[in-house]
């Protein structure tokens, strides 16, 4: 039997092989067994095997034979073949066209779902964000209406600061990431406003170790803890009231440490100072964007409240 004769005896049953597998793939796959609908894919599944094989018969009894083995046209009765082997002859090609179909839906399917659980990220993330804004802002437009009232002529520098905080808050922590300077500036500007607001009543101390060239952070992160230090530690002090806070980077580990002084103040509200809104998002926000490349140590005692921030910026 010559190469040709093979091809066109596989050419003659490689219809029913074609409809077959399109019929499974396109067909029966999406609209009963991706849906939950298994018993009609069984129906289905079995009815159409029964017609395809009996299609196959018909095309190997009446054109395969009378062309390649006319000596057995008519003498073999049509209903007289292996069943089975004529299943698994057809449902071997539908079956590899069936698995590629099956994987496309799981690759699709996964994709959408990453896309899914991104945009949620995103969504929360913006929450998150938009949440912390109006907290820092009403903060600290307490702290120029304070000054305001004491007709101070620093006032006009507070609001120049502040100024160029919203400029930030609008323009740049709108971006994932920010470079780790443009967040210090931040800092360091909203300790400019709070040294004018406590003037010689508060010990402030802020130490920068490490060069923060090159680096990048999640935008916001880092101030809700400074900001918490003057709302929660100094508000309840009567004398010297203080606050260190130090950053300290080196190979691209950031180590974030605030602490402040303690007042004698109820208990209920030095409980609420590790439950505020801005530490709480701070926190949802770390555990968003830095997952396991991050720690966050907090230790609370009568005489002082320190936070102790590991972040990998690598």
């Amino acid at each position: 039997m010559s190469v040709l004769d093979v091809m066109l005896r596989f050419s003659i049953t490689l219809p029913v092989d074609i409809f077959a597998s399109y019929f499974t793939a396109y067909f029966l796959l999406p609209y009963f067994l991706l849906h939950g609908k298994y018993v009609k894919f069984i129906f289905f599944f079995l009815a159409s095997a029964i017609i395809f094989v009996l299609m196959q018969r018909v095309l190997i009894y009446y054109i395969n034979l009378p062309i390649f083995h006319p000596e057995y046209f008519g003498q073999e009765p049509f209903f007289g073949f292996d069943y089975i082997f004529s299943f698994f002859n057809i449902y071997a090609v539908v079956g590899i066209v069936t698995s590629i179909r099956l994987f496309k839906y799981w690759l699709k399917n996964q994709r959408a779902t990453q896309n899914l659980k991104e945009e949620k990220l995103e969504a929360e993330l913006k929450f998150l964000k938009s949440q912390i804004h109006p907290h820092f802002l009403f903060n600290t437009l307490n702290n120029l209406y304070a000054l305001t009232l004491d007709k101070s002529d620093q006032a006009p520098e507070v609001v120049m600061k502040l100024s160029g905080l919203l400029d930030y808050m609008l323009y740049e922590a709108n971006d994932p990431k920010v470079s780790l300077e443009k967040e210090i500036l931040l800092i360091q500007n909203f300790l400019d406003l709070e040294k004018i607001r406590y003037a010689n009543k508060l010990d402030l101390q802020f130490e920068l170790e490490g060069s923060s060239s090159g680096y990048y952070i999640a935008p916001m992160l880092l101030l809700p803890f400074v900001e918490n230090s003057f709302k929660h530690g100094l508000s309840n002090q009567t004398t010297a009231p203080w606050i260190k806070i130090k950053m300290k980077l080196e190979r691209g580990l950031l180590n974030f440490k605030v602490i402040n002084s303690q007042g004698l103040v109820k208990k209920e509200k030095k409980e609420s100072y590790t439950e505020g809104i801005g530490l709480a998002n701070v926190k949802r926000r770390l555990d968003l964007i830095y997952q396991k490349n991050y720690s966050l140590n907090i230790r609370n005692n009568a005489e002082q409240f320190e936070i102790d921030l590991f972040i990998n910026l690598t």
